[in-house]
């Protein structure tokens, strides 16, 4: 179960109506109950994947060579995932199996919130900037995003900067 409290009151009322009816209940039944309270952090927003997709990968994809030969923005996105994001170990339950089964998977873009986006968004420019001499139109995604939208357009499928 997962449950929003936007204040005070709110909380209280969620607690009481929601949260306190199935603790008690799994309790009663005797299970162990695990209660995770976080502060609320919003998925990364349209505006960073547009500026990630249209701005950063399309920027070094159409700048940056290693060894000679380019890159697309998908094949960058691989190698910045790898590198900054790297992997997580998850236990899946496998039928016919007693023991759950172990797998690494690469960690995804599409999971991050908006402060760890913007990390990625970040360290991605630093790397680019710094090892691959890529120089950006916009220095960051957030004044990329207080730009001026009528002076550029941007396809709606792919959020690419068209102007």
């Amino acid at each position: 179960m997962k449950v929003l409290a936007l204040n005070p009151v709110h909380g209280h009322q969620v607690l009481r109506d929601m949260v306190w009816p199935q603790v008690k209940a799994l309790t009663t039944a005797g299970h162990e109950v695990e209660i995770t309270v976080a502060r609320r952090e919003d998925d990364r927003s349209v505006q960073q994947n547009r500026f990630y997709w249209g701005v950063v990968l399309k920027e070094i994809s159409d700048q940056a060579r290693l060894n000679g030969t380019a890159y697309t923005a998908e094949a960058w996105h691989e190698l910045f995932k790898r590198q900054f994001l790297g992997y997580e170990i998850k236990k899946v339950p496998v039928a016919g199996r007693k023991r759950a089964t172990v797998i690494r998977r690469l960690k995804s873009t599409t999971d991050l919130k908006v402060r760890a986006m913007s990390k990625h968004l970040e360290q991605t420019q630093a790397f680019a900037a710094s090892e691959l001499g890529v120089r950006f139109s916009a220095p960051d995604w957030m004044s990329w995003s207080n730009r001026d939208p009528a002076s550029e357009r941007i396809d709606p499928d792919t959020g690419e900067v068209l102007s």
